[in-house]
C-alpha cells in the first residue's frame, strides 16, 4: 500500500510538470510605434519555457519546482509575424534558448538551470513590424486551454515513418541501450506513437500528442517506458524523420535519448 501511494504521488509530480505554473499580461511602457521591445523576468528551480504572444506571457514548467514570471514590460503589443525578431538573454546563472520563433504560435524561449534552487532570469525579445496579432480570428494565439495553439495543437498531418538509424537512450535508471529500426506514426489529429528496438532485444514505446511545430521540428508531449517530457522529432519536407531528442537533465531520474536517421 505504501508503495503504492509513492508511486502516485510521483505520477502525480510528473504530470503536475510541463503545465502552465503562471501567465501575465504585459505592462506598456512608452508610446508604442516604431521598433518594439519587451523585457521579462522570471523565476525558474531547473526547466521551464516561456511562450509570448500578443500582450500575454505564460510559463510552463517542465521540471523542478513551480516556474513564475516577475516582469513582463513591452513598448507595444508584440505582432503575430514581427519582422527581425530577434532574442537576448540578460542574466541568469544557466542557459536561455530561444526555440520557437513566432509566427504560427507564440515565441518560445527555454531556460535551463542546472543548479539546486530557483534563479531568476531575465532576457529581451525585439521586432521590426509585422502582421498584426491573432491572425484576423481575434481568438488567443494560446488556444483554449492557455498552451497550445489553433486546433489539433496547430496540426493538420500525417506522419508515417521506418527507418534503421542509430541511437541510444542512457539513464540513471538502466544505463545504456542501443537504438534502431525506428518507427514513427503521427495522425492529423496530433496523436503520436513512436517506437525502438534495442540491442537488448526489447521494444522501446512512447505515445503522446503533438504541442507544437518549429519549422522542420515537431515538438510531442510524450511517454512510456517510465519515460516522460517533450520530444523533439526533425523530418524533411517529405516528412521522413531526421532525428530524435529527448531529455531530463534535472531530478533523480535523469535520461537522455537521442537517435538520428
Amino acid at each position: 500500500m505504501k508503495t503504492q501511494f509513492i508511486l502516485l504521488a510521483a505520477l502525480a509530480a510528473t504530470l503536475s510538470a510541463q503545465r502552465i505554473t503562471d501567465s501575465r499580461s504585459a505592462s506598456m511602457r512608452g508610446g508604442g510605434g516604431g521598433d518594439g521591445k519587451c523585457t521579462i523576468e522570471v523565476d525558474v528551480d531547473d526547466i521551464a519555457e516561456v511562450e509570448i504572444a500578443g500582450s500575454r506571457a505564460q510559463i510552463r514548467t517542465l521540471s523542478g519546482g513551480p516556474a513564475r514570471i516577475r516582469r513582463f514590460e513591452c513598448n507595444q503589443e508584440m505582432p503575430a509575424n514581427p519582422g527581425s525578431f530577434r532574442f537576448e538573454g540578460i542574466d541568469g546563472r544557466g542557459r536561455q534558448t530561444l526555440v520557437r520563433q513566432p509566427g504560427r504560435g507564440p515565441a518560445v524561449v527555454r531556460i535551463e538551470d542546472s543548479k539546486g534552487g530557483s534563479e531568476g532570469y531575465t532576457f529581451d525579445i525585439f521586432w521590426r513590424g509585422g502582421a498584426g496579432f491573432g491572425g484576423g480570428g481575434g481568438g488567443s494565439v494560446f488556444g483554449g486551454d492557455g498552451g497550445n495553439f489553433g486546433n489539433n495543437n496547430g496540426w493538420n498531418n500525417e506522419v508515417n515513418f521506418n527507418g534503421k538509424g542509430d541511437g541510444s537512450l542512457r539513464s540513471d535508471r538502466n544505463g545504456e541501450d542501443r537504438l534502431r529500426n525506428c518507427r514513427v506514426s503521427i495522425n492529423r489529429r496530433g496523436n503520436v506513437d513512436v517506437s525502438f528496438e534495442t540491442d537488448r532485444n526489447y521494444r522501446i514505446t512512447f505515445s503522446g500528442r503533438v504541442d507544437r511545430m518549429d519549422r522542420d521540428r515537431i515538438i510531442a508531449d510524450m511517454n512510456g517506458n517510465s519515460f516522460g517530457g517533450k520530444m523533439e522529432i526533425e523530418v524533411d519536407g517529405r516528412n521522413r524523420v531526421r532525428s530524435i531528442y529527448m531529455a531530463q537533465r534535472g531530478g533523480r531520474d535523469r535520461y537522455e535519448l537521442s537517435w538520428r536517421n
